[in-house]
């Protein structure tokens, strides 16, 4: 049933729809996956939120309208005719409801609703003031606070904050900032970040540590780093220290120390590129990644062998002619081991562009061994 990954079988796991055979498949498969495991947690809190709900009360008037439309009906209201068009009582009585009805509910929906109290035993994580007075929840804190799972963590243009995420590092939240403690686990210590700037030490071995933002996920891989959080979602990760990954749906983007990387709404992670990058090379990166394929000979014309970073992600996010562009360049560049091939690798040969990757000189690390797989499961 399994392939190399179970991403659409993930939710009917989550709520026991599977055969008891394929349920013991699939709790092997995220015990041996850590990519699959990671998308099984999303999956799973995304339902915790949902079932933090409130179902609504219609309310009694909704009724007394209701009774109201049916009692005009029968008593044989006239024909009506609206815009040229006939319209019977039964028509009439039905859309007077149907309008009835969207007007009450959607009132009901946007009507503000008291706050419910959170329960007092939820796990919390220690806050340092740094400057100004930084807000948890709707309480300013004066030099230190707890910072309760599900709640927010906002500064304003003069104040800023510091974060013990657990025993396994630091953030530094900057000015005009808002970000949630989402989860408090050993091993799945998690923020949102809605907008604004941090700055991340971790500590922890890879995969311990993850950012939300709007519009992909960043996932600690032993590091420090900084990611900013645009209004409108788009995020720019820079990575000072280790590995980040960004991940969005099936795309990935792995970032290395000096390196930067772009996340964009309905887009996800960009194309990353290390920053002392040309201008020439970081604007047609940018062109490409939002749409524009003309882009693409200018970033392989002015790419350096350190850009082979950019163009190994490239492979990837092409196809036909232009991957084979992609490929000739970083050939030149970094010249494929032996069992990589052309054809290979235009053919979407993804063990083929592992191997390449492994030449590139960035370093054949445990966290990539383990992200692919070739770590035992105690090891992840």
């Amino acid at each position: 049933m399994f392939g190399n990954h179970v991403h659409k079988q993930l939710s009917a796991y989550l709520h026991g729809e599977l055969s008891a055979q394929d349920a013991r498949r699939m709790a092997d498969h995220l015990r041996n996956c850590a990519r699959c495991h990671a998308k099984f947690e999303e999956i799973e809190f995304g339902a915790q939120m949902a079932g933090r709900l409130e179902r609504e009360q219609a309310p009694d008037d909704l009724w007394d309208g209701l009774e109201l439309a049916i009692s005009s009906h029968r008593r044989g209201a006239k024909t009506a005719e609206v815009s040229g068009f006939t319209w019977s009582p039964l028509k009439v009585g039905l859309a007077s409801v149907l309008v009835l009805a969207i007007a009450v509910l959607a009132s009901t929906y946007f009507r503000r609703q008291p706050e419910q109290p959170l329960p007092d035993n939820r796990p919390t994580w220690d806050v340092t003031r740094l400057d100004g007075r930084p807000s948890i929840g709707k309480q300013r804190i004066a030099e230190k606070g707890k910072l309760p799972l599900g709640e927010w963590l906002t500064t304003d243009e003069t104040s800023r904050a510091q974060i013990s995420v657990g025993q396994i590092g630091e953030v530094k939240i900057e000015p005009n900032s808002r970000v949630q403690l989402v989860e408090a686990q050993e091993d799945n210590h998690r923020l949102a970040m809605q907008r604004g700037k941090m700055e991340a030490f971790i500590w922890a071995p890879p995969r311990k540590f993850f950012v939300q933002t709007p519009s992909a996920l960043a996932v600690d891989l032993g590091c420090s780093y900084t990611l900013e959080v645009a209004e409108d979602g788009t995020s720019l990760l820079h990575v000072t220290m280790g590995w980040v990954a960004f991940e969005w749906q099936t795309r990935e983007s792995f970032v290395p120390a000096e390196a930067k990387c772009v996340t964009r709404p309905r887009l996800g992670p960009g194309t990353p590129y290390f920053a002392d990058a040309t201008a020439e090379f970081q604007a047609a990166l940018t062109q490409f990644d939002t749409g524009s394929a003309d882009s693409l000979d200018v970033i392989l014309a002015s790419a350096r062998k350190r850009d082979a970073l950019t163009l190994w992600h490239l492979l990837s996010r092409t196809e036909n002619d232009a991957r084979g562009k992609v490929f000739d360049r970083l050939a030149q560049l970094i010249p494929p081991p032996e069992k990589v091939t052309r054809t290979g690798v235009l053919g979407n040969d993804r063990v083929m562009f592992d191997l390449w990757w492994k030449e590139l000189g960035l370093g054949d690390t445990e966290w990539w061994r383990m992200w692919k797989g070739d770590l035992p499961t105690q090891s992840r």
